[in-house]
């Protein structure tokens, strides 16, 4: 009887060594299953023709000589990335796919410690991410009736502009060469941005299963829904400038045209240069104001940060009125009648 006392936890051990192999044999498993759909996704992103993997070969920069170009080679590399994330949500979804059949395998072995919930959520994020482009076309219709609604600036740095001779003339020189490559580069960062948060929030949602509180609903939509209006922040602008200017056209320098000028004599092409390039420099404010409102609007809505709707609605309107500031300001001086626009 002694021996058998002395024996029974020598038994356990063994028991629990064998039990501590068997999770290890699974977990090597799934690390084996991860990293095979991981090398699989790759392989065919490598092997594949598909025009997106093109674009990204096809991205080209050229010697920077001025500030804009440095800023267009940045936004023409940045666009790449769009390409790259859709690729890994590809393997991401892969990914999520063999754990969905793993875990199915669990249920099936014991239903009462597994349940269905788990594999379900993780092939139905899976499907999405493996449609990704569809599934965004899917929201962007949603919100705007349409899948053409994208919007963006392009990137066509000024020239080096003329002789510096005054101090107007240096300004107009600097903002004329950085203000499309500078919207460029917030389009971009919006878009990016954008893509990462629908992804995150796919992910979030095939996770349901695992952890509801951390993965709730609400933080699934909230990172989906602003990060397709993101994605499709030109639309979201017209959208916001219609609303506030009753038109989505953003107004240039020629609707302004200083009354009290004339009395400068020969300074008055001088001041007129120098008020457009620094309203113009406001617009550039505007459109970075414009696109970090949004970002603070997912903030409030997913309840974290010590930010509020007022300042991410301030941001948004703020910039909507930057971004149009030579229409503003004739608004403004026909409403006040000073007349110091004519």
């Amino acid at each position: 009887m002694h021996v058998k006392l002395r024996q029974m936890p020598d038994k356990k051990a063994a028991l629990r060594r064998a039990g501590d192999r068997t999770l290890f044999n699974i977990r090597i498993s799934k690390d084996l299953f991860a990293g095979l759909m991981t090398a699989l996704a790759i392989f065919f992103w490598l092997a594949s023709g598909d025009s997106a993997l093109a674009a990204v070969a096809a991205v080209t920069t050229k010697q920077a000589t001025t500030l804009g170009d440095i800023i267009c080679n940045a936004t023409i590399n940045g666009s790449a990335f769009g390409p790259l994330f859709s690729w890994g949500a590809y393997g991401i979804g892969a990914i999520l796919a063999v754990q969905g059949i793993h875990h199915m395998r669990l249920h099936v072995d014991s239903p009462q410690n597994n349940k269905m919930d788990k594999p379900l959520f993780l092939w139905l994020g899976s499907a999405l991410l493996l449609s990704l482009p569809s599934f965004i076309g899917m929201i962007v219709t949603s919100l705007y009736g349409t899948t053409a609604a994208g919007g963006g600036a392009g990137c066509n740095p000024g020239g080096a502009g003329a002789s510096a001779s005054t101090l107007d003339v240096m300004l107009t020189n600097f903002v004329n060469n950085i203000h499309d490559p500078l919207l460029g580069l917030v389009s971009i960062i919006a878009w990016v941005a954008g893509l990462l948060f629908v992804v995150r929030g796919l992910v979030k949602a095939s996770k349901y299963g695992f952890d509801p509180r951390a993965n709730s609903p609400h933080i699934i939509l909230t990172n989906i829904v602003f990060g397709a209006l993101l994605l499709t922040i030109g639309s979201n602008l017209d959208m916001v400038m219609g609303s506030v200017f009753g038109a989505s056209t953003i107004k240039g320098s020629s609707v302004l045209n200083w009354s009290f000028a004339s009395a400068l004599g020969g300074a008055s092409t001088s001041f007129q240069t120098a008020v457009k390039a620094g309203l113009t420099f406001v617009q550039l404010i505007g459109a970075i104001a414009f696109v970090r409102g949004w970002l603070i609007m997912k903030k409030v809505v997913e309840g974290g940060g010590n930010v509020t709707m007022a300042q991410g609605i301030t941001h948004i309107v703020g910039g909507v009125l930057a971004i149009n500031i030579f229409w503003f300001l004739k608004i403004m001086d026909t409403t006040f009648g000073t007349g110091l626009i004519s």
